[in-house]
């Protein structure tokens, strides 16, 4: 190829590229920025119109439906997608978070625009079929256009995701166990509210594997709250990923006490933080009823939000995703958005800018390369100082310069290495271990706790708490109740999977 030819093509290449430059901004603010999905993944309600029994509700079986298909349904609530259409907006959110696996494309988000008073909902390529644009459209008027347009969102959204979740082969209601986990020894829960109480335990702890036993007592008597909490968890039986909230009416205090192998997840900041922020005003305000139904609900948001198990993806807080994901390493798909937030326009044109300039330095460098292969025959001035300097004085030999240089170095190299032996950087990890530390409570002061009762070992703290160490009493000779399986200590869940249908969903208008 001579100079002129070579001209003619940088030119051309140059102009091309200066084409998709120029249009790149028109490109990119097609591209859509979506938020980070919330630790429970499956739930994500940034309007703030979920209420919290409809949102543990379908986290549970999300999660359900997640581990025994790696099919995932995740709502999304937004005050408003800023002008982008829904179609749009719910594809970039699906896209971004990988909702589903990634071998399947078994995924689908339903996505409600509070303010641009819509809905959306699309399904991943792998269930089109099982469920097509039609279904989908039938489930919405049925299940969800009633309620939102009667601005019940939570109803509407718990109905939808239930007939969503049932559509891709999933549980929705089911009996659940009739083990009681409230005591109310001081006659201060409706009926209605230990139900509820009872109910919770006895469906989320299959998820979770956590049961919340819930006491209440007019007084503690001569132990302190402390100690009596330690007695009541051992003689329930109470296992070692169990809590139990006490709620001392006469003594004017609570406590609450983790199970042993929780307490590095279920830590006592976090207890402290969700008795500080949920119990504790209605606790002011003597609605018992309200506190512990409240309480135990925050718990169980806690805890479901770390029940699911990601493999091979990582969440958004730098813990293992949310996550029994089936891998999503990569997608089957060539319409998978990889990535998360689309590309902003400043960013694209740098990445453009700097393609541009390696370029056109490398059609500079290549022409000039080319015209000294003209002249003497090699890819250089041979007569340059700097050359002469490196390689000495050219004499038209066939070996001057890179060839002979190179050649050198890699006999040297090859010969000098020979006999080297390699050296491995695998390791071994240490094992880990859980902390003897239980629970948190109002105004605690306990810096040391001792277990030995029932299945806890931790020690606990309360309200109005003095003790600087505790023990723990067993009535009933540890009838050692299991925590139950599949609780995870990663926070929050991640698809990593599917992509968007070609069909583009269904919506309300």
């Amino acid at each position: 190829m001579n100079t002129r030819t070579l001209k003619i093509l940088l030119h051309t290449t140059l102009a091309a590229l200066l084409l998709s430059v120029l249009l790149l901004p028109a490109v990119s603010l097609a591209k859509t920025a979506v938020p980070k999905h919330t630790g429970s993944f499956y739930v994500n309600d940034f309007a703030n119109v979920i209420d919290e029994k409809a949102e543990n509700y379908m986290v549970n079986y999300g999660i359900r439906l997640h581990q025994a298909t790696g099919a995932q349904v995740v709502l999304v609530t937004v005050d408003s997608t800023e002008g982008v259409s829904m179609e749009e907006y719910a594809k970039s959110l699906f896209n971004s978070w990988g909702v589903g696996a990634a071998d399947k494309n078994n995924g689908l988000l339903l996505l409600l625009s509070i303010k641009d008073d819509d809905y959306w909902a699309v399904q991943g390529k792998g269930i089109e079929e099982s469920l097509p644009n039609s279904k989908i459209k039938e489930i919405l008027s049925q299940y969800l256009e009633p309620d939102f347009a009667a601005k019940t969102y939570s109803n509407g959204a718990r109905k939808t995701y239930g007939a969503f979740i049932q559509a891709m082969g999933g549980t929705w209601a089911e009996n659940v166990g009739t083990k009681n986990y409230v005591s109310d020894n001081a006659g201060v829960l409706k009926k209605v509210t230990k139900d509820y109480l009872n109910d919770s335990s006895n469906r989320y702890k299959t998820t979770t594997g956590s049961g919340i036993y819930v006491v209440t007592v007019k007084n503690a008597g001569d132990k302190t709250l402390q100690d009596y909490t330690y007695m009541k968890f051992a003689s329930v039986g109470a296992g070692p990923k169990d809590v139990m909230l006490v709620l001392d009416i006469g003594g004017d205090n609570y406590h609450v006490l983790q199970g042993k192998d929780i307490d590095k997840v279920l830590t006592n900041e976090a207890i402290s933080n969700i008795l500080n922020t949920v119990l504790e005003p209605q606790f002011v305000k003597k609605d018992y009823g309200t506190g512990a139904t409240t309480t135990v609900n925050s718990f169980y948001s806690f805890l479901l939000a770390r029940a699911d198990h990601p493999q091979g993806v990582t969440g958004n807080n730098g813990n293992n995703v949310n996550p029994g994901t089936t891998t999503n390493s990569g997608s089957s798909s060539t319409t998978a958005t990889s990535g998360g937030e689309a590309v902003s326009k400043s960013k694209a044109f740098l990445i453009f800018s700097a393609i541009f300039g390696s370029l056109i330095l490398f059609g500079f460098t290549a022409s000039r390369r080319n015209r000294y292969i003209e002249m003497y025959g090699l890819p250089f001035n041979p007569y340059s100082q700097r050359n002469i300097r490196r390689y000495g004085p050219w004499h038209g030999q066939a070996d001057y310069g890179y060839g002979r240089r190179w050649h050198r170095r890699y006999y040297h190299h090859h010969h000098r290495n020979t006999n080297n032996s390699q050296s491995s950087f695998w390791g071994n990890s240490g094992g880990g271990g859980s902390t003897n530390d239980g629970g948190a409570g109002r105004y605690s002061s306990s810096n040391e706790n001792h277990g030995g009762g029932g299945s806890s070992s931790g020690g606990g703290a309360g309200r109005h708490s003095s003790s600087s160490s505790s023990r723990s009493y067993s009535d009933d000779d540890d009838r050692g109740s299991s925590g139950g399986g599949g609780y995870s200590g990663g926070g929050g869940s991640s698809g990593g999977g599917g992509s968007a249908s070609s069909g583009g969903g269904v919506g309300r208008h």
